[in-house]
Protein backbone atom coordinates (compact mmCIF):
# COMPACT_ATOMS: atom_id res chain seq x y z
CA UNK A 1 0.00 0.00 0.00
CA UNK A 2 1.42 3.34 -1.53
CA UNK A 3 2.16 5.81 1.64
CA UNK A 4 -0.03 9.40 1.41
CA UNK A 5 1.85 11.71 -0.78
CA UNK A 6 1.21 14.72 1.21
CA UNK A 7 0.19 13.76 4.89
CA UNK A 8 2.40 13.33 7.47
CA UNK A 9 3.05 9.45 8.06
CA UNK A 10 5.48 7.50 10.03
CA UNK A 11 8.49 5.82 8.50
CA UNK A 12 7.75 2.54 10.17
CA UNK A 13 5.14 1.58 12.86
CA UNK A 14 2.39 2.84 14.22
CA UNK A 15 1.30 6.29 14.55
CA UNK A 16 -1.61 8.64 16.09
CA UNK A 17 -2.38 11.54 18.06
CA UNK A 18 -0.51 14.99 16.82
CA UNK A 19 0.82 16.19 19.81
CA UNK A 20 3.06 19.39 21.07
CA UNK A 21 2.16 21.38 17.84
CA UNK A 22 3.69 24.88 17.88
CA UNK A 23 5.87 27.17 15.68
CA UNK A 24 9.17 27.75 17.47
CA UNK A 25 11.91 30.25 16.10
CA UNK A 26 9.93 30.35 12.71
CA UNK A 27 10.01 26.30 12.36
CA UNK A 28 6.55 24.16 12.41
CA UNK A 29 6.89 21.18 14.70
CA UNK A 30 4.69 18.40 14.75
CA UNK A 31 5.12 15.40 17.49
CA UNK A 32 3.22 12.50 17.42
CA UNK A 33 2.32 8.99 19.23
CA UNK A 34 4.88 7.15 17.79
CA UNK A 35 5.86 3.38 17.88
CA UNK A 36 8.47 2.41 14.86
CA UNK A 37 8.80 -1.26 16.34
CA UNK A 38 5.58 -2.35 16.39
CA UNK A 39 1.92 -1.95 14.34
CA UNK A 40 0.00 -1.48 17.69
CA UNK A 41 0.60 1.24 20.41
CA UNK A 42 2.86 -1.19 22.43
CA UNK A 43 5.80 1.12 23.20
CA UNK A 44 4.75 4.46 23.06
CA UNK A 45 6.75 7.79 22.81
CA UNK A 46 6.70 10.95 20.98
CA UNK A 47 7.79 11.20 16.81
CA UNK A 48 9.11 14.31 15.85
CA UNK A 49 8.65 16.26 12.13
CA UNK A 50 9.99 19.82 11.17
CA UNK A 51 8.78 21.92 8.29
CA UNK A 52 9.25 25.96 7.29
CA UNK A 53 5.62 25.61 5.21
CA UNK A 54 4.04 22.98 6.47
CA UNK A 55 4.00 21.28 3.31
CA UNK A 56 8.01 19.64 3.36
CA UNK A 57 8.06 17.44 6.38
CA UNK A 58 12.25 16.66 7.93
CA UNK A 59 12.51 13.74 9.81
CA UNK A 60 14.03 14.50 13.63
CA UNK A 61 14.77 11.68 16.12
CA UNK A 62 12.58 10.89 18.92
CA UNK A 63 11.63 13.37 21.14
CA UNK A 64 10.64 11.62 24.01
CA UNK A 65 10.97 7.63 24.91
CA UNK A 66 9.45 6.02 27.89
CA UNK A 67 12.50 5.46 29.97
CA UNK A 68 11.97 6.46 32.73
CA UNK A 69 10.01 5.23 36.07
CA UNK A 70 6.93 7.85 35.86
CA UNK A 71 7.00 6.65 31.63
CA UNK A 72 7.93 3.64 31.37
CA UNK A 73 4.91 1.76 29.87
CA UNK A 74 3.85 5.18 27.56
CA UNK A 75 5.08 8.56 26.48
CA UNK A 76 1.32 9.92 25.94
CA UNK A 77 -0.42 12.61 24.50
CA UNK A 78 0.72 16.12 25.48
CA UNK A 79 1.49 19.36 24.65
CA UNK A 80 4.22 22.24 23.84
CA UNK A 81 4.41 26.12 24.82
CA UNK A 82 7.50 28.63 24.83
CA UNK A 83 8.70 30.09 27.46
CA UNK A 84 11.94 32.30 27.68
CA UNK A 85 12.93 31.25 24.09
CA UNK A 86 12.90 27.72 25.28
CA UNK A 87 10.28 24.36 24.16
CA UNK A 88 8.35 22.50 27.30
CA UNK A 89 6.58 19.75 26.51
CA UNK A 90 4.11 18.69 28.97
CA UNK A 91 2.88 15.23 28.55
CA UNK A 92 1.09 12.14 30.40
CA UNK A 93 3.12 8.99 31.46
CA UNK A 94 1.56 6.19 31.77
CA UNK A 95 2.91 3.11 33.64
CA UNK A 96 1.02 -0.42 34.53
CA UNK A 97 0.49 -1.79 37.21
CA UNK A 98 -1.24 -5.28 38.15
CA UNK A 99 -3.95 -3.15 39.58
CA UNK A 100 -4.70 -1.16 36.58
CA UNK A 101 -2.03 1.78 35.69
CA UNK A 102 -0.77 5.34 36.80
CA UNK A 103 -1.18 8.09 34.70
CA UNK A 104 0.93 11.15 35.97
CA UNK A 105 2.18 15.01 33.91
CA UNK A 106 5.53 15.16 33.28
CA UNK A 107 7.53 18.01 31.97
CA UNK A 108 10.47 17.89 29.40
CA UNK A 109 12.22 21.37 27.80
CA UNK A 110 14.62 21.78 24.88
CA UNK A 111 16.73 24.66 23.69
CA UNK A 112 16.51 24.26 20.07
CA UNK A 113 13.73 22.24 19.76
CA UNK A 114 15.36 19.22 18.83
CA UNK A 115 17.04 17.96 21.75
CA UNK A 116 14.69 17.90 24.87
CA UNK A 117 15.24 16.53 28.82
CA UNK A 118 13.37 15.75 31.28
CA UNK A 119 12.49 17.64 34.10
CA UNK A 120 14.16 16.04 37.68
CA UNK A 121 11.20 17.15 39.18
CA UNK A 122 8.55 14.72 37.64
CA UNK A 123 6.02 14.01 37.98
CA UNK A 124 5.06 17.78 38.23
CA UNK A 125 1.14 16.69 38.74
CA UNK A 126 1.55 13.37 40.22
CA UNK A 127 -2.43 11.85 41.32
CA UNK A 128 -5.27 12.96 39.59
CA UNK A 129 -8.23 14.93 41.55
CA UNK A 130 -11.04 13.66 43.84
CA UNK A 131 -13.93 11.92 41.95
CA UNK A 132 -11.76 11.16 38.85
CA UNK A 133 -10.24 8.07 38.11
CA UNK A 134 -6.70 6.73 37.08
CA UNK A 135 -8.19 7.67 33.58
CA UNK A 136 -6.16 10.96 33.59
CA UNK A 137 -3.93 12.25 30.76
CA UNK A 138 -3.24 14.36 27.26
CA UNK A 139 -3.00 18.23 29.05
CA UNK A 140 -2.95 20.99 26.92
CA UNK A 141 -1.77 24.15 28.22
CA UNK A 142 -1.35 27.70 27.30
CA UNK A 143 -0.07 30.80 28.35
CA UNK A 144 -3.06 33.97 29.51
CA UNK A 145 -1.79 36.91 31.53
CA UNK A 146 0.98 35.96 32.83
CA UNK A 147 -0.17 32.35 34.02
CA UNK A 148 0.31 28.89 32.46
CA UNK A 149 -3.09 26.89 31.97
CA UNK A 150 -3.39 22.84 31.64
CA UNK A 151 -6.85 21.19 30.97
CA UNK A 152 -6.46 17.86 31.59
CA UNK A 153 -8.94 15.04 29.87
CA UNK A 154 -10.59 12.44 32.96
CA UNK A 155 -13.45 10.36 33.88
CA UNK A 156 -15.66 10.88 36.63
CA UNK A 157 -16.01 7.74 39.06
CA UNK A 158 -19.41 7.62 37.89
CA UNK A 159 -18.08 7.10 34.14
CA UNK A 160 -18.77 10.57 33.19
CA UNK A 161 -16.38 12.52 30.80
CA UNK A 162 -15.13 15.38 31.99
CA UNK A 163 -12.03 17.74 31.99
CA UNK A 164 -10.10 19.13 34.62
CA UNK A 165 -7.83 22.08 34.86
CA UNK A 166 -4.74 23.50 36.57
CA UNK A 167 -2.22 27.02 36.77
CA UNK A 168 1.01 27.31 37.26
CA UNK A 169 3.47 30.22 36.98
CA UNK A 170 6.74 28.17 35.95
CA UNK A 171 5.22 25.46 34.28
CA UNK A 172 6.97 23.47 37.77
CA UNK A 173 4.44 24.04 40.26
CA UNK A 174 0.95 23.27 39.13
CA UNK A 175 -2.13 24.02 41.08
CA UNK A 176 -5.77 22.29 40.72
CA UNK A 177 -8.38 25.00 39.50
CA UNK A 178 -11.41 22.53 39.27
CA UNK A 179 -13.49 20.98 36.85
CA UNK A 180 -13.39 22.99 33.43
CA UNK A 181 -16.84 21.08 31.47
CA UNK A 182 -18.18 17.67 32.63
CA UNK A 183 -20.74 16.03 30.98
CA UNK A 184 -24.19 13.77 32.83
CA UNK A 185 -22.84 10.84 30.98
CA UNK A 186 -24.59 11.12 27.40
CA UNK A 187 -21.62 12.60 25.94
CA UNK A 188 -19.24 9.41 26.73
CA UNK A 189 -17.21 8.13 29.55
CA UNK A 190 -13.68 9.83 28.94
CA UNK A 191 -12.55 12.76 27.14
CA UNK A 192 -9.37 12.09 25.95
CA UNK A 193 -7.22 14.89 23.88
CA UNK A 194 -9.03 18.02 25.11
CA UNK A 195 -7.83 21.55 23.30
CA UNK A 196 -8.50 24.67 24.16
CA UNK A 197 -8.41 27.65 22.25
CA UNK A 198 -9.81 31.13 21.53
CA UNK A 199 -10.66 32.50 18.47
CA UNK A 200 -11.15 35.82 17.97
CA UNK A 201 -13.92 36.64 20.69
CA UNK A 202 -14.35 33.09 20.90
CA UNK A 203 -13.38 30.44 23.28
CA UNK A 204 -13.54 26.34 21.91
CA UNK A 205 -12.84 23.24 24.22
CA UNK A 206 -12.13 20.67 21.56
CA UNK A 207 -12.54 17.00 22.97
CA UNK A 208 -12.22 13.14 21.77
CA UNK A 209 -15.20 11.43 23.53
CA UNK A 210 -14.35 7.60 24.74
CA UNK A 211 -17.82 4.92 25.63
CA UNK A 212 -20.58 6.95 23.06
CA UNK A 213 -23.64 5.07 22.85
CA UNK A 214 -25.58 4.61 19.31
CA UNK A 215 -28.39 4.84 21.51
CA UNK A 216 -27.57 8.55 21.97
CA UNK A 217 -27.38 9.57 18.23
CA UNK A 218 -24.17 8.87 17.87
CA UNK A 219 -22.22 7.07 14.91
CA UNK A 220 -19.64 5.56 16.59
CA UNK A 221 -17.92 4.88 20.11
CA UNK A 222 -15.72 7.97 19.70
CA UNK A 223 -15.57 10.47 17.79
CA UNK A 224 -14.33 14.26 18.54
CA UNK A 225 -16.31 17.17 19.24
CA UNK A 226 -16.24 20.63 20.35
CA UNK A 227 -18.08 23.88 22.59
CA UNK A 228 -18.11 27.08 22.06
CA UNK A 229 -18.66 29.40 24.94
CA UNK A 230 -16.08 32.28 26.62
CA UNK A 231 -13.79 31.71 29.81
CA UNK A 232 -13.67 33.89 33.05
CA UNK A 233 -10.49 32.98 34.19
CA UNK A 234 -11.21 35.52 37.32
CA UNK A 235 -13.93 33.29 38.44
CA UNK A 236 -12.52 30.18 36.83
CA UNK A 237 -15.83 29.28 34.71
CA UNK A 238 -16.12 28.35 31.28
CA UNK A 239 -19.26 28.56 30.09
CA UNK A 240 -20.26 26.91 26.66
CA UNK A 241 -22.99 26.25 24.22
CA UNK A 242 -23.94 22.26 23.64
CA UNK A 243 -21.89 20.03 22.30
CA UNK A 244 -21.54 19.66 18.76
CA UNK A 245 -19.14 16.96 16.60
CA UNK A 246 -16.70 18.26 14.53
CA UNK A 247 -16.00 15.80 11.54
CA UNK A 248 -18.48 13.22 10.22
CA UNK A 249 -15.68 11.07 8.45
CA UNK A 250 -14.78 7.44 9.76
CA UNK A 251 -10.92 8.67 10.54
CA UNK A 252 -11.02 11.43 12.36
CA UNK A 253 -9.59 11.30 16.12
CA UNK A 254 -7.80 13.71 19.05
CA UNK A 255 -7.03 17.30 17.07
CA UNK A 256 -4.84 18.95 18.13
CA UNK A 257 -4.24 23.29 16.98
CA UNK A 258 -1.56 25.77 17.98
CA UNK A 259 -1.48 29.67 16.69
CA UNK A 260 1.02 29.99 14.51
CA UNK A 261 3.06 33.66 14.20
CA UNK A 262 0.77 35.04 11.61
CA UNK A 263 -2.00 34.58 13.87
CA UNK A 264 -3.94 31.43 12.35
CA UNK A 265 -5.45 28.85 14.88
CA UNK A 266 -4.38 25.70 12.77
CA UNK A 267 -5.84 22.09 13.80
CA UNK A 268 -4.17 19.17 12.74
CA UNK A 269 -5.92 15.95 13.83
CA UNK A 270 -5.24 11.68 13.61
CA UNK A 271 -6.12 9.88 10.72
CA UNK A 272 -7.33 6.83 12.28
CA UNK A 273 -9.29 5.51 15.06
CA UNK A 274 -8.40 4.34 19.05
CA UNK A 275 -9.81 0.92 18.73
CA UNK A 276 -9.97 -0.15 14.75
CA UNK A 277 -12.99 -2.36 14.14
CA UNK A 278 -11.85 -2.91 10.29
CA UNK A 279 -8.58 -4.41 9.16
CA UNK A 280 -6.19 -1.39 7.93
CA UNK A 281 -4.37 -2.55 4.48
CA UNK A 282 -1.08 -0.46 5.59
CA UNK A 283 -0.40 -2.63 7.91
CA UNK A 284 1.09 -5.61 5.16
CA UNK A 285 3.48 -2.94 4.14
CA UNK A 286 4.39 -2.29 8.10
CA UNK A 287 3.19 0.55 8.69
CA UNK A 288 -0.27 2.73 10.74
CA UNK A 289 -1.97 5.44 10.04
CA UNK A 290 -1.58 8.85 9.24
CA UNK A 291 -2.02 12.71 10.23
CA UNK A 292 -4.59 14.63 8.37
CA UNK A 293 -3.89 18.47 6.70
CA UNK A 294 -3.53 21.37 8.04
CA UNK A 295 -6.66 23.13 8.86
CA UNK A 296 -7.22 27.07 9.45
CA UNK A 297 -9.77 27.53 12.17
CA UNK A 298 -12.79 30.19 11.97
CA UNK A 299 -15.78 30.63 14.31
CA UNK A 300 -19.15 31.65 12.02
CA UNK A 301 -22.60 31.98 13.65
CA UNK A 302 -21.52 30.11 16.68
CA UNK A 303 -19.89 27.32 14.69
CA UNK A 304 -16.06 26.37 14.81
CA UNK A 305 -14.79 26.34 10.94
CA UNK A 306 -12.42 23.66 9.16
CA UNK A 307 -10.64 25.27 6.26
CA UNK A 308 -7.82 24.14 4.28
CA UNK A 309 -4.65 26.16 4.35
CA UNK A 310 -3.78 28.56 1.89
CA UNK A 311 0.22 26.26 1.46
CA UNK A 312 -1.99 23.38 0.19
CA UNK A 313 -2.08 25.43 -3.16
CA UNK A 314 1.34 25.01 -3.77
CA UNK A 315 0.96 21.16 -4.50
CA UNK A 316 -1.37 22.29 -7.05
CA UNK A 317 -0.15 20.72 -10.63
CA UNK A 318 -0.52 23.22 -13.80
CA UNK A 319 -2.91 21.08 -16.02
CA UNK A 320 -6.05 21.36 -13.82
CA UNK A 321 -9.43 20.94 -15.55
CA UNK A 322 -12.82 23.17 -15.61
CA UNK A 323 -15.93 21.96 -15.93
CA UNK A 324 -19.26 23.59 -15.77
CA UNK A 325 -22.43 21.54 -15.10
CA UNK A 326 -25.76 21.20 -15.30
CA UNK A 327 -28.98 18.30 -15.20
CA UNK A 328 -27.94 15.04 -17.24
CA UNK A 329 -23.86 16.73 -17.59
CA UNK A 330 -20.89 15.09 -15.88
CA UNK A 331 -16.98 15.38 -15.85
CA UNK A 332 -15.39 12.56 -16.36
CA UNK A 333 -11.47 12.12 -15.05
CA UNK A 334 -9.08 9.49 -14.26
CA UNK A 335 -6.82 10.60 -11.72
CA UNK A 336 -6.87 9.58 -7.93
CA UNK A 337 -4.81 12.32 -6.04
CA UNK A 338 -6.45 15.86 -6.48
CA UNK A 339 -7.94 19.06 -5.58
CA UNK A 340 -11.77 19.38 -6.09
CA UNK A 341 -13.39 22.41 -5.89
CA UNK A 342 -16.94 22.58 -6.91
CA UNK A 343 -19.64 25.69 -6.58
CA UNK A 344 -23.08 24.88 -6.65
CA UNK A 345 -25.12 27.37 -8.38
CA UNK A 346 -28.22 25.33 -7.61
CA UNK A 347 -28.29 21.56 -5.87
CA UNK A 348 -31.45 19.58 -5.30
CA UNK A 349 -29.97 16.10 -5.96
CA UNK A 350 -26.03 15.00 -6.45
CA UNK A 351 -24.08 11.83 -6.86
CA UNK A 352 -20.77 12.64 -7.42
CA UNK A 353 -17.93 9.92 -7.42
CA UNK A 354 -14.80 10.37 -5.69
CA UNK A 355 -13.00 7.32 -6.61
CA UNK A 356 -13.81 4.05 -8.02
CA UNK A 357 -16.78 2.15 -5.82
CA UNK A 358 -16.50 5.25 -3.12
CA UNK A 359 -19.73 8.40 -3.57
CA UNK A 360 -20.96 11.34 -1.94
CA UNK A 361 -24.21 12.27 -2.82
CA UNK A 362 -26.63 14.57 -1.61
CA UNK A 363 -30.37 14.24 -1.69
CA UNK A 364 -33.70 15.08 0.68
CA UNK A 365 -30.66 17.46 2.11
CA UNK A 366 -28.77 14.83 3.38
CA UNK A 367 -24.90 14.64 2.42
CA UNK A 368 -23.98 11.05 2.13
CA UNK A 369 -20.21 9.23 2.02
CA UNK A 370 -20.19 5.65 0.97
CA UNK A 371 -17.33 4.03 0.76
CA UNK A 372 -19.17 0.69 -0.64
CA UNK A 373 -16.76 -2.43 -0.82
CA UNK A 374 -13.34 -0.38 0.20
CA UNK A 375 -14.33 0.28 3.65
CA UNK A 376 -12.82 -2.13 4.67
CA UNK A 377 -15.88 -3.09 7.00
CA UNK A 378 -17.22 0.43 6.97
CA UNK A 379 -20.25 1.63 4.87
CA UNK A 380 -22.02 5.33 5.18
CA UNK A 381 -21.63 8.29 7.53
CA UNK A 382 -24.58 10.88 6.70
CA UNK A 383 -25.07 14.67 7.72
CA UNK A 384 -27.95 16.94 7.40
CA UNK A 385 -27.76 20.57 5.39
CA UNK A 386 -30.10 23.16 4.64
CA UNK A 387 -28.19 23.43 1.51
CA UNK A 388 -25.41 22.28 -0.42
CA UNK A 389 -23.21 25.21 -1.93
CA UNK A 390 -19.91 24.08 -2.13
CA UNK A 391 -17.56 20.72 -1.72
CA UNK A 392 -14.26 21.37 -1.22
CA UNK A 393 -12.41 17.99 -1.68
CA UNK A 394 -8.75 16.75 -1.00
CA UNK A 395 -7.60 13.03 -1.94
CA UNK A 396 -4.38 11.42 -1.53
CA UNK A 397 -3.06 7.76 -1.82
CA UNK A 398 -5.25 6.41 0.69
CA UNK A 399 -7.34 9.37 2.56
CA UNK A 400 -10.49 11.49 1.49
CA UNK A 401 -11.07 15.08 3.25
CA UNK A 402 -14.23 16.66 2.11
CA UNK A 403 -14.63 19.97 3.72
CA UNK A 404 -18.77 21.24 3.07
CA UNK A 405 -20.59 24.59 2.92
CA UNK A 406 -16.78 26.16 3.29
CA UNK A 407 -15.39 24.12 5.91
CA UNK A 408 -18.93 23.87 7.81
CA UNK A 409 -18.71 20.24 7.64
CA UNK A 410 -16.02 17.86 7.22
CA UNK A 411 -15.78 14.24 6.36
CA UNK A 412 -12.34 12.56 6.98
CA UNK A 413 -11.96 9.34 5.62
CA UNK A 414 -9.15 6.56 4.68
CA UNK A 415 -9.83 5.04 1.77
CA UNK A 416 -8.19 1.57 0.23
CA UNK A 417 -8.57 2.13 -3.52
CA UNK A 418 -6.54 3.82 -5.79
CA UNK A 419 -8.51 4.00 -9.19
CA UNK A 420 -9.01 7.07 -9.83
CA UNK A 421 -12.54 8.21 -11.35
CA UNK A 422 -13.92 11.82 -10.55
CA UNK A 423 -17.70 11.85 -11.72
CA UNK A 424 -20.74 14.23 -10.96
CA UNK A 425 -24.27 14.39 -12.00
CA UNK A 426 -27.43 14.73 -10.94
CA UNK A 427 -30.49 17.23 -10.58
CA UNK A 428 -27.85 19.98 -10.29
CA UNK A 429 -25.55 23.15 -11.79
CA UNK A 430 -22.13 24.66 -11.24
CA UNK A 431 -18.60 24.85 -11.58
CA UNK A 432 -16.38 22.13 -10.65
CA UNK A 433 -12.42 22.23 -11.23
CA UNK A 434 -10.24 19.75 -10.26
CA UNK A 435 -6.39 20.02 -9.71
CA UNK A 436 -4.14 16.39 -9.61
CA UNK A 437 -1.50 17.14 -7.00
CA UNK A 438 2.40 17.44 -7.17
CA UNK A 439 4.04 14.45 -5.06
CA UNK A 440 6.75 15.80 -2.55
CA UNK A 441 9.22 14.07 -0.57
CA UNK A 442 9.90 14.31 2.83
CA UNK A 443 13.49 14.98 4.03
CA UNK A 444 16.07 12.60 5.39
CA UNK A 445 16.21 12.40 9.02
CA UNK A 446 17.89 15.12 12.16
CA UNK A 447 19.29 12.53 14.71
CA UNK A 448 22.50 14.05 15.31
CA UNK A 449 23.00 13.70 18.97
Amino acid sequence: MNKPIYHITPEKGWMNDPNGLVEYNGVYHVFYQADPEHLINENIGWGHKISSDLLHWEECQPALLPDQSYDRDGCFTGSAVIKDDKMYLLYTGHVNQESGYIETQNLAVSKDGIHFEKYDGNPVIKNPPADTTMRFRDPKIWEKNGNYYAVIGGETEDKCGKVVYYRSRDLQEYTYCGVFADSDGSIGNMWECPNFVQIGNTDVLIISPKGLEKENGFSASFESGYMTGKMNYEEGMFSHASYKKLDHGFDFYAPQSFEDERGRRILIGWMGIPDADYTNPTEEAGWQHALTIPRKLSVRDGKLIQEPIEELKQLRSNDKAVCTFSYGQALIMQNSIYEAVIDFKRCREMTMTLREGITLSYKDNILTLNLGVYGSGRTTRKVKLEKLEHLHIFADTSSLEIFVNHGEEVFTTRIYNRHGRILINGECSGIMTVYPLKSFEIEGGRNEE
